[in-house]
């Protein structure tokens, strides 16, 4: 009874893998596919990525989401990071823990909204500042989840033993908890990163005119019916961005747990 259920949920896990990435996998072939339309096959080719590269509104959209990412992982890792040392080292604070983890939970799309009524209520110009804002809000939570465990670990007699030997405290800090945390900073970093370069919900609630994402373009080349060999270029890109990314990230948690 035992190994037929084993059989069985392998040939589950095995299905289940075929349903989630046999449309992901279709649409990398046809980004190599020389032919214009899905259904024929004309040989290998990369012309659509070189197309891609010709393409000034990919080419800006792609600089957009870069910076965005890039600035947003940085900002929520370094607040996120902050929160999670004071919090960890406090000790019990499941109330504030609450706080971080609401964000998380909660539909994007409601995120959104709230974002946007903010802005309208201050008055601020939709663009590249309230996007950025908008990201960096709530991947703080995802930078505290990834780093307060990290911190947790690091125990205080490490931390009274740098006392002991002169160490003031932002020494103790950048010496002792900043190396000891490098793997949950690098996770909370490549999670946070990924998560924004590819969000399209939230930044199209909160970007203006002029200032686009390469997701807000996929959404509006798709909406006119323009599902064209770059347009799964662009996705394949997408998709070995959020591969290589999520790689990384898994190899840092398991180097974490063998250790």
């Amino acid at each position: 009874m035992v190994a037929v259920l084993k059989e069985a949920l392998k040939v589950y896990t095995a299905l289940l893998l075929v349903a989630v990435y046999t449309p992901i996998l279709f649409v990398v072939a046809q980004s190599f596919n020389a032919a214009k339309y899905p259904g024929e096959f004309r040989g290998f080719t990369l012309q659509w990525y070189l197309e891609l590269a010709r393409d000034t509104e990919v080419v800006n959209a792609a600089v957009n989401g870069l910076a965005v990412a890039l600035l947003s992982s940085l900002l929520s890792t370094a607040l996120g990071g902050i929160a999670a040392y004071y919090f960890a080292r406090r000790g019990s604070s499941s109330i504030v823990d609450n706080f971080f983890y609401t964000p998380i939970v909660i539909p994007e799309i409601v995120e959104s909204v709230s974002l946007l009524m903010l802005y309208y209520y201050v008055g601020a110009e939709l663009g590249f500042w309230t996007v950025l804002i908008g990201h960096t809000a709530y991947n703080i939570s995802y930078s505290y989840v990834a780093l307060k465990p990290q911190f947790r670990m690091t125990s205080s007699s490490v931390e009274d033993a740098a006392y002991t030997l002169g160490a003031k405290p932002f020494d103790v800090f950048v010496r002792v908890y900043f190396p000891m945390a490098l793997p949950g900073i690098i996770s909370s970093i490549l999670i946070t990163f990924s998560m924004s370069f590819d969000d399209f919900v939230k930044t199209a609630f909160t970007t203006g005119p002029g200032f686009k994402t390469l997701p807000l373009v996929i959404w509006a080349r798709a909406a006119r019916g323009r599902a064209t060999s770059e347009l799964n270029a662009l996705a394949t890109i997408l998709i070995a961005i959020s591969l290589v990314t999520s790689y990384v990230y898994t190899k840092q948690v398991f180097a974490k747990r063998k250790d």
